[in-house]
């Protein structure tokens, strides 16, 4: 992927001095906040007719607020993270690019329509990245959604059903789920696409691995 041909891409003159390192510019942690404020907003309006606390309609929403919230920070955020930071490990410029379009899509898909249909954003990269580094640091977003998802399935195990708690780890685990095999999609743009030109034995896996958490929370939990 390229840099936006806007001059977005230095952001910083002591970027290049600091290659290898995690590290945010201000720009990009603009386009992050805007873009989880539009997608909480886009999935509060997708709830807003769940009932999470029937004695109280002002703790409803707060806790229809605060579980959106928290499913776009570990479903979205986590994901585009993991390819941040795995391209930065390879000492490449890597920063987040919020889409205006995409948002006003989110908004207008889940206010219209009751489901969410978004394209929020990617993580650009430039550097010197070969066909094998392209690959994992494509695999690293999906991966991060799998293994979200593992870790709440574990965890609806655990808890007791119907419980708040139990349906925000449900969530969870459906969302990553679905969101990292949506991504193993195997055609430009979707993380599938270079990971599979990368290594087919390590798509075939990650996307069994998909799937197979996606079946188990849809017919499972």
């Amino acid at each position: 992927m390229r840099d936006p041909v806007d001059g977005m891409r230095r952001v910083d003159p002591s970027y290049l001095s600091s290659r290898g390192k995690i590290r945010f510019s201000k720009t990009e942690i603009l386009h992050i906040a805007a873009a989880i404020a539009v997608l909480s907003v886009a999935f509060t309006l997708v709830f807003r007719n769940s009932v999470l606390d029937p004695t109280d309609p002002t703790m409803n929403i707060i806790l229809i607020v605060g579980m959106s919230v928290i499913l776009v920070v570990c479903s979205f955020l986590f994901h585009e993270f993991g390819h941040k930071f795995v391209a930065q490990r390879y000492n490449a410029w890597s920063e987040f690019r919020a889409y205006p379009y995409g948002l006003v899509m989110a908004l207008v898909f889940s206010a219209l329509f009751g489901f969410l249909f978004a394209a929020p954003g990617a993580v650009y990269i430039e550097g010197r990245i070969d066909k094998e580094k392209y690959g994992k640091i494509s695999l690293a977003g999906p991966a991060v959604n799998f293994s979200i998802s593992a870790v709440a399935i574990v965890i609806v195990l655990a808890l007791d059903p119907g419980s708040l708690a139990c349906n925000v780890f449900y969530m969870l685990a459906w969302l990553n789920a679905f969101m990292g095999l949506f991504n193993m999609i195997p055609v430009l743009p979707f993380d599938g696409s270079k990971i599979l030109a990368w290594s087919i034995p390590m798509y075939i896996l990650a996307a069994a691995v998909g799937a197979v958490e996606l079946a188990f929370v849809w017919f499972y939990l």
